[in-house]
């Protein structure tokens, strides 16, 4: 009897593997028979899921958002917007390795493609928006320019993790940003 697949479980299967390969060796470091071999997976069955290494990196970034949105909706705020930054503090601070390996899955990217080839991809267009509108519904904020500057200050000090010095650590950084945005909301924010 035939082994009955679930193609999507596999697919996603195949797409967190790929998070983990990506992240360790850079995505232009590895090629799709390099991926297959990592995988244990033959290149018809890659292609089968997957018919470029670019429309798999196209919907591994979909697949890590989407895991990114429900953290963000399974994670626990209070009602006022101080603790909304505990909430966005922890949840952090928690999927820490996950937020890092995410960063350095882009940064690679970014060093080997153009920079308006990105911007104009309708799929990274699509998470860009929802990626700010996660952070403006989680914080509670109307201001979507504000939650792109957040996310956008999360990213350089997750970028600034890829470098492994531990003089200031992810846990620091992202506690005295909490403790900035506190500050700065609670001089700008309206009651």
């Amino acid at each position: 009897m035939p082994k009955i697949v679930d193609s999507e479980q596999h697919r996603k299967e195949i797409l967190s593997k790929c998070f983990d390969l990506f992240a360790e060796k850079g995505y232009a470091n590895v090629t799709t028979r390099q991926l297959c071999k990592e995988l244990g997976i033959s290149t018809g069955a890659m292609y089968h899921y997957f018919p470029s290494k670019q429309a798999l990196f196209e919907q591994l970034v979909e697949e890590m958002s989407m895991q990114e949105f429900q953290l963000f909706k399974a994670a626990t705020y209070g009602h006022t917007l101080s603790e909304r930054i505990q909430g966005l503090e922890k949840l952090l601070i928690d999927n820490e390795a996950h937020f890092i390996k995410q960063a350095a899955i882009w940064v690679d990217f970014y060093q080997h493609h153009e920079t308006a080839e990105i911007d104009q991809n309708p799929i990274f267009q699509k998470i860009d928006k929802r990626s700010q509108q996660e952070m403006s519904e989680f914080l509670n904020l109307g201001d979507l320019k504000l939650a792109r500057f957040i996310w956008t200050l999360i990213n350089g000090i997750l970028i600034e993790q890829l470098e492994g010095s531990d003089d200031f650590s992810f846990e620091e950084q992202i506690h005295l940003l909490a403790q900035m945005l506190t500050t700065y909301f609670e001089k700008h924010l309206p009651s």
